[in-house]
Protein backbone atom coordinates (compact mmCIF):
# COMPACT_ATOMS: atom_id res chain seq x y z
CA UNK A 1 0.00 0.00 0.00
CA UNK A 2 1.12 3.60 -0.50
CA UNK A 3 3.06 5.16 2.33
CA UNK A 4 0.22 7.66 2.77
CA UNK A 5 -1.45 5.17 5.12
CA UNK A 6 1.51 4.83 7.50
CA UNK A 7 1.13 6.87 10.69
CA UNK A 8 2.30 7.16 14.30
CA UNK A 9 1.00 4.13 16.26
CA UNK A 10 1.86 5.50 19.69
CA UNK A 11 -1.03 4.36 21.94
CA UNK A 12 -3.44 6.69 23.69
CA UNK A 13 -2.40 7.81 27.17
CA UNK A 14 -4.39 8.19 30.36
CA UNK A 15 -4.39 11.92 29.72
CA UNK A 16 -6.00 11.38 26.30
CA UNK A 17 -8.82 9.34 27.82
CA UNK A 18 -9.28 11.91 30.59
CA UNK A 19 -9.57 14.65 27.97
CA UNK A 20 -12.19 12.76 25.95
CA UNK A 21 -14.20 11.86 29.03
CA UNK A 22 -14.21 15.50 30.15
CA UNK A 23 -15.52 16.67 26.76
CA UNK A 24 -18.26 14.03 26.78
CA UNK A 25 -19.11 14.39 30.45
CA UNK A 26 -18.80 10.65 31.02
CA UNK A 27 -16.44 8.36 32.89
CA UNK A 28 -13.00 7.40 31.60
CA UNK A 29 -14.01 3.75 31.97
CA UNK A 30 -16.88 4.30 29.51
CA UNK A 31 -14.55 5.73 26.85
CA UNK A 32 -12.06 2.90 27.39
CA UNK A 33 -14.86 0.33 27.09
CA UNK A 34 -15.87 1.59 23.64
CA UNK A 35 -12.23 1.67 22.52
CA UNK A 36 -11.70 -1.90 23.71
CA UNK A 37 -14.75 -3.27 21.89
CA UNK A 38 -14.30 -1.34 18.66
CA UNK A 39 -10.66 -2.25 18.03
CA UNK A 40 -9.37 -4.43 20.86
CA UNK A 41 -7.78 -1.39 22.50
CA UNK A 42 -5.69 0.11 19.69
CA UNK A 43 -6.13 1.98 16.43
CA UNK A 44 -3.22 0.66 14.39
CA UNK A 45 -1.99 -2.55 12.81
CA UNK A 46 1.55 -3.75 13.55
CA UNK A 47 2.79 -2.05 10.35
CA UNK A 48 1.61 1.39 11.63
CA UNK A 49 -1.42 1.60 9.33
CA UNK A 50 -4.78 2.44 10.96
CA UNK A 51 -7.13 -0.46 11.51
CA UNK A 52 -9.88 -0.39 8.90
CA UNK A 53 -12.91 -2.36 7.83
CA UNK A 54 -14.00 -1.96 4.22
CA UNK A 55 -17.79 -1.96 3.80
CA UNK A 56 -18.72 -3.22 0.34
CA UNK A 57 -22.39 -2.24 0.66
CA UNK A 58 -21.38 1.40 1.12
CA UNK A 59 -19.08 1.28 -1.89
CA UNK A 60 -21.99 -0.18 -3.87
CA UNK A 61 -24.30 2.59 -2.65
CA UNK A 62 -21.84 5.43 -3.23
CA UNK A 63 -21.02 4.27 -6.76
CA UNK A 64 -24.54 3.34 -7.78
CA UNK A 65 -23.58 -0.32 -8.08
CA UNK A 66 -21.37 0.48 -11.07
CA UNK A 67 -18.68 -2.00 -10.03
CA UNK A 68 -20.79 -4.73 -8.45
CA UNK A 69 -20.86 -7.05 -11.46
CA UNK A 70 -17.91 -9.39 -11.01
CA UNK A 71 -16.58 -7.54 -7.94
CA UNK A 72 -18.95 -8.65 -5.19
CA UNK A 73 -16.08 -8.82 -2.68
CA UNK A 74 -15.78 -5.01 -2.73
CA UNK A 75 -19.16 -3.86 -4.08
CA UNK A 76 -22.48 -5.47 -3.21
CA UNK A 77 -25.88 -4.38 -1.80
CA UNK A 78 -25.35 -6.34 1.41
CA UNK A 79 -22.48 -6.24 3.96
CA UNK A 80 -19.83 -8.95 3.85
CA UNK A 81 -16.68 -10.04 2.09
CA UNK A 82 -14.54 -9.11 5.08
CA UNK A 83 -10.96 -10.42 5.21
CA UNK A 84 -9.93 -8.78 8.49
CA UNK A 85 -6.70 -7.15 9.65
CA UNK A 86 -4.17 -6.00 7.08
CA UNK A 87 -6.04 -7.83 4.31
CA UNK A 88 -8.78 -5.20 4.47
CA UNK A 89 -6.27 -2.89 2.79
CA UNK A 90 -6.19 -5.26 -0.20
CA UNK A 91 -9.92 -4.61 -0.64
CA UNK A 92 -9.46 -0.88 -0.13
CA UNK A 93 -6.60 -0.75 -2.64
CA UNK A 94 -8.74 -2.40 -5.31
CA UNK A 95 -11.60 0.01 -4.64
CA UNK A 96 -9.25 3.01 -4.70
CA UNK A 97 -8.34 2.24 -8.29
CA UNK A 98 -12.02 2.39 -9.26
CA UNK A 99 -13.24 5.41 -7.26
CA UNK A 100 -10.88 6.89 -4.68
CA UNK A 101 -13.36 9.15 -2.88
CA UNK A 102 -16.03 6.47 -2.61
CA UNK A 103 -13.46 3.94 -1.43
CA UNK A 104 -12.18 6.14 1.39
CA UNK A 105 -15.74 6.92 2.45
CA UNK A 106 -16.59 3.20 2.47
CA UNK A 107 -14.05 2.23 5.15
CA UNK A 108 -14.23 2.67 8.91
CA UNK A 109 -11.02 4.05 10.37
CA UNK A 110 -8.93 3.79 13.51
CA UNK A 111 -9.55 2.86 17.11
CA UNK A 112 -13.20 3.92 17.05
CA UNK A 113 -14.04 2.74 13.52
CA UNK A 114 -15.55 6.00 12.29
CA UNK A 115 -16.82 5.65 8.72
CA UNK A 116 -15.21 7.85 6.08
CA UNK A 117 -18.58 9.18 4.91
CA UNK A 118 -19.03 10.70 8.38
CA UNK A 119 -16.11 13.09 7.85
CA UNK A 120 -18.26 16.23 8.14
CA UNK A 121 -19.87 15.02 11.36
CA UNK A 122 -16.45 14.82 13.00
CA UNK A 123 -15.14 18.16 11.76
CA UNK A 124 -13.53 17.55 8.34
CA UNK A 125 -14.71 19.20 5.12
CA UNK A 126 -13.63 16.30 2.91
CA UNK A 127 -12.78 12.63 3.30
CA UNK A 128 -9.15 13.13 2.24
CA UNK A 129 -8.37 15.38 5.22
CA UNK A 130 -10.30 13.04 7.50
CA UNK A 131 -8.27 10.01 6.40
CA UNK A 132 -4.99 11.90 6.77
CA UNK A 133 -5.97 12.71 10.36
CA UNK A 134 -6.92 9.11 11.11
CA UNK A 135 -3.56 8.00 9.74
CA UNK A 136 -1.64 10.65 11.68
CA UNK A 137 -2.19 9.66 15.33
CA UNK A 138 -4.27 7.90 17.94
CA UNK A 139 -5.12 11.30 19.42
CA UNK A 140 -6.80 12.45 16.21
CA UNK A 141 -8.74 9.18 16.09
CA UNK A 142 -9.96 9.91 19.61
CA UNK A 143 -10.99 13.44 18.60
CA UNK A 144 -13.04 11.99 15.74
CA UNK A 145 -14.75 9.66 18.20
CA UNK A 146 -15.67 12.58 20.47
CA UNK A 147 -16.95 14.56 17.50
CA UNK A 148 -19.09 11.67 16.30
CA UNK A 149 -20.62 11.15 19.75
CA UNK A 150 -21.42 14.82 20.14
CA UNK A 151 -22.83 15.22 16.62
CA UNK A 152 -25.11 12.23 17.07
CA UNK A 153 -26.09 13.26 20.60
CA UNK A 154 -25.01 9.94 22.06
CA UNK A 155 -23.12 11.47 24.96
CA UNK A 156 -26.14 11.16 27.24
CA UNK A 157 -26.36 7.40 26.55
CA UNK A 158 -22.70 7.10 27.39
CA UNK A 159 -23.16 9.04 30.62
CA UNK A 160 -26.12 6.84 31.62
CA UNK A 161 -24.23 3.70 30.61
CA UNK A 162 -27.14 2.81 28.35
CA UNK A 163 -25.10 0.36 26.27
CA UNK A 164 -28.03 -0.84 24.15
CA UNK A 165 -28.97 2.74 23.26
CA UNK A 166 -25.37 3.71 22.64
CA UNK A 167 -24.66 0.65 20.47
CA UNK A 168 -27.84 1.27 18.45
CA UNK A 169 -26.71 4.81 17.65
CA UNK A 170 -23.02 4.00 17.21
CA UNK A 171 -23.05 0.58 15.50
CA UNK A 172 -26.41 0.66 13.74
CA UNK A 173 -29.62 -1.31 13.92
CA UNK A 174 -27.85 -4.69 13.72
CA UNK A 175 -25.80 -4.10 16.85
CA UNK A 176 -27.42 -7.09 18.60
CA UNK A 177 -26.03 -9.52 16.02
CA UNK A 178 -22.49 -8.79 17.18
CA UNK A 179 -23.60 -8.21 20.79
CA UNK A 180 -21.89 -4.81 20.90
CA UNK A 181 -23.96 -3.72 23.88
CA UNK A 182 -23.06 -6.80 25.91
CA UNK A 183 -19.38 -6.51 25.03
CA UNK A 184 -19.26 -2.84 26.03
CA UNK A 185 -21.04 -3.56 29.31
CA UNK A 186 -18.49 -6.26 30.18
CA UNK A 187 -15.58 -4.04 29.18
CA UNK A 188 -16.95 -1.19 31.27
CA UNK A 189 -17.29 -3.47 34.30
CA UNK A 190 -13.63 -4.43 33.92
CA UNK A 191 -12.34 -0.88 33.50
CA UNK A 192 -14.51 0.56 36.26
CA UNK A 193 -12.94 -1.97 38.64
CA UNK A 194 -9.43 -0.89 37.67
CA UNK A 195 -8.71 -3.14 34.70
CA UNK A 196 -5.40 -4.87 34.20
CA UNK A 197 -2.06 -3.23 34.96
CA UNK A 198 -1.51 -2.39 31.33
CA UNK A 199 -4.95 -0.76 31.07
CA UNK A 200 -4.56 1.28 34.25
CA UNK A 201 -0.81 1.92 34.61
CA UNK A 202 -1.00 5.04 36.78
CA UNK A 203 -2.19 4.28 40.32
CA UNK A 204 -2.69 6.83 43.09
CA UNK A 205 0.72 7.52 44.63
CA UNK A 206 1.73 9.11 47.92
CA UNK A 207 4.60 9.32 50.39
CA UNK A 208 5.98 5.88 51.18
CA UNK A 209 5.12 4.22 47.88
CA UNK A 210 7.82 2.46 45.91
CA UNK A 211 8.26 0.86 42.52
CA UNK A 212 7.96 1.33 38.79
CA UNK A 213 5.09 3.83 38.90
CA UNK A 214 7.03 6.09 41.30
CA UNK A 215 10.05 5.94 39.00
CA UNK A 216 7.82 7.06 36.12
CA UNK A 217 6.47 9.89 38.26
CA UNK A 218 10.00 11.04 39.10
CA UNK A 219 10.89 11.07 35.41
CA UNK A 220 7.89 13.23 34.59
CA UNK A 221 8.78 15.61 37.42
CA UNK A 222 12.29 15.93 36.01
CA UNK A 223 13.96 14.82 39.24
CA UNK A 224 17.67 14.03 39.15
CA UNK A 225 17.19 10.96 41.35
CA UNK A 226 14.79 8.38 39.89
CA UNK A 227 15.05 5.64 42.48
CA UNK A 228 11.39 4.62 42.63
CA UNK A 229 11.11 5.75 46.26
CA UNK A 230 8.38 8.33 47.01
CA UNK A 231 10.11 10.31 49.71
CA UNK A 232 10.05 13.94 50.90
CA UNK A 233 11.86 15.22 47.81
CA UNK A 234 9.36 13.65 45.46
CA UNK A 235 6.45 14.93 47.53
CA UNK A 236 7.85 18.46 47.45
CA UNK A 237 8.17 18.28 43.66
CA UNK A 238 4.59 17.04 43.34
CA UNK A 239 3.26 19.84 45.51
CA UNK A 240 5.20 22.42 43.49
CA UNK A 241 3.70 21.08 40.25
CA UNK A 242 0.20 21.05 41.73
CA UNK A 243 0.50 24.60 43.05
CA UNK A 244 1.78 25.87 39.70
CA UNK A 245 -1.21 24.30 37.91
CA UNK A 246 -3.75 25.53 40.45
CA UNK A 247 -4.61 22.04 41.72
CA UNK A 248 -5.20 21.12 45.34
CA UNK A 249 -1.60 20.79 46.56
CA UNK A 250 -1.76 17.71 48.78
CA UNK A 251 1.29 15.90 47.40
CA UNK A 252 -0.88 12.93 46.39
CA UNK A 253 -0.70 11.91 42.74
CA UNK A 254 -4.23 11.09 41.56
CA UNK A 255 -5.91 11.27 38.16
CA UNK A 256 -5.69 15.06 37.82
CA UNK A 257 -2.03 15.20 38.73
CA UNK A 258 -1.16 12.34 36.39
CA UNK A 259 -3.05 14.11 33.59
CA UNK A 260 -1.17 17.33 34.36
CA UNK A 261 2.22 15.64 34.22
CA UNK A 262 1.48 13.53 31.15
CA UNK A 263 -0.10 16.29 29.08
CA UNK A 264 2.13 18.82 27.34
CA UNK A 265 1.30 22.42 28.31
CA UNK A 266 3.38 23.81 25.46
CA UNK A 267 2.34 24.24 21.83
CA UNK A 268 2.15 21.06 19.81
CA UNK A 269 5.69 19.97 18.91
CA UNK A 270 6.72 20.24 15.28
CA UNK A 271 10.06 18.47 15.13
CA UNK A 272 10.43 14.70 15.04
CA UNK A 273 12.52 14.78 18.22
CA UNK A 274 9.96 16.91 20.07
CA UNK A 275 7.16 14.58 19.06
CA UNK A 276 9.18 11.58 20.22
CA UNK A 277 9.87 13.30 23.53
CA UNK A 278 6.18 14.08 24.05
CA UNK A 279 5.24 10.47 23.26
CA UNK A 280 7.98 9.14 25.54
CA UNK A 281 6.57 11.08 28.49
CA UNK A 282 3.39 8.99 28.32
CA UNK A 283 5.15 5.61 28.42
CA UNK A 284 5.85 3.92 31.77
CA UNK A 285 9.39 2.72 32.49
CA UNK A 286 9.84 -1.01 31.96
CA UNK A 287 12.33 -3.53 33.33
CA UNK A 288 13.00 -7.25 33.69
CA UNK A 289 9.93 -9.06 35.06
CA UNK A 290 7.27 -6.64 33.78
CA UNK A 291 4.38 -7.95 31.73
CA UNK A 292 1.49 -6.57 29.69
CA UNK A 293 0.59 -4.52 26.64
CA UNK A 294 3.31 -1.94 27.29
CA UNK A 295 5.93 -4.68 27.14
CA UNK A 296 4.41 -6.08 23.93
CA UNK A 297 4.57 -2.59 22.38
CA UNK A 298 8.22 -2.31 23.44
CA UNK A 299 8.99 -5.68 21.87
CA UNK A 300 7.34 -4.63 18.61
CA UNK A 301 9.51 -1.52 18.50
CA UNK A 302 12.60 -3.68 19.13
CA UNK A 303 11.60 -6.10 16.37
CA UNK A 304 11.39 -9.18 18.58
CA UNK A 305 8.59 -11.59 19.50
CA UNK A 306 5.86 -9.52 21.16
CA UNK A 307 4.65 -11.88 23.89
CA UNK A 308 4.25 -9.14 26.53
CA UNK A 309 6.79 -10.75 28.88
CA UNK A 310 9.95 -8.78 29.72
CA UNK A 311 12.33 -11.72 30.06
CA UNK A 312 16.06 -12.27 29.40
CA UNK A 313 15.71 -12.04 25.60
CA UNK A 314 13.91 -8.70 25.86
CA UNK A 315 16.53 -7.49 28.33
CA UNK A 316 19.31 -8.42 25.90
CA UNK A 317 17.52 -6.60 23.06
CA UNK A 318 17.06 -3.48 25.20
CA UNK A 319 20.72 -3.44 26.28
CA UNK A 320 21.87 -3.85 22.67
CA UNK A 321 19.58 -1.03 21.54
CA UNK A 322 20.86 1.23 24.32
CA UNK A 323 24.50 0.47 23.44
CA UNK A 324 23.86 1.11 19.75
CA UNK A 325 22.29 4.47 20.61
CA UNK A 326 25.02 5.29 23.14
CA UNK A 327 22.54 5.40 26.02
CA UNK A 328 23.14 4.13 29.52
CA UNK A 329 22.94 0.37 28.94
CA UNK A 330 21.13 -0.57 32.15
CA UNK A 331 18.35 -2.60 30.52
CA UNK A 332 15.67 -0.29 31.98
CA UNK A 333 13.40 1.37 29.43
CA UNK A 334 13.07 4.89 30.79
CA UNK A 335 12.22 8.15 29.10
CA UNK A 336 15.44 8.46 27.06
CA UNK A 337 15.16 4.92 25.76
CA UNK A 338 11.48 5.40 24.94
CA UNK A 339 12.34 8.64 23.13
CA UNK A 340 14.92 6.86 21.02
CA UNK A 341 12.54 3.99 20.27
CA UNK A 342 9.60 6.21 19.35
CA UNK A 343 11.72 8.60 17.34
CA UNK A 344 12.88 5.93 14.92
Amino acid sequence: MPSEFTGDPTPLTDADFERAATKLGCSVAAVRAVAQVESLGGGYLSDARPKILFERHWFHKLTGGKWSSGRSHISWPKPGGYKGGAREYDRLEEALKLDRTAALKSASWGAFQVMGFNHKLVGYNDVESFVKAMVASSGKQLDAFVGFIQSNKLDDELRRLDWAGFARGYNGSNYRINKYDEKMARAYANFSQGGSHSDNPHPVLRMGDRGQAVMHLQELLGLAVKDGDFGPGTKAAVIAAQEKAGLYADGIVGAQTWALLLASTEKKPDSKKAKADEAARSRPPLRLGDQGDDVAFLQEKLGIVADGDFGPMTLAAVVKFQKDRKLGADGIVGRKTWEALLGT
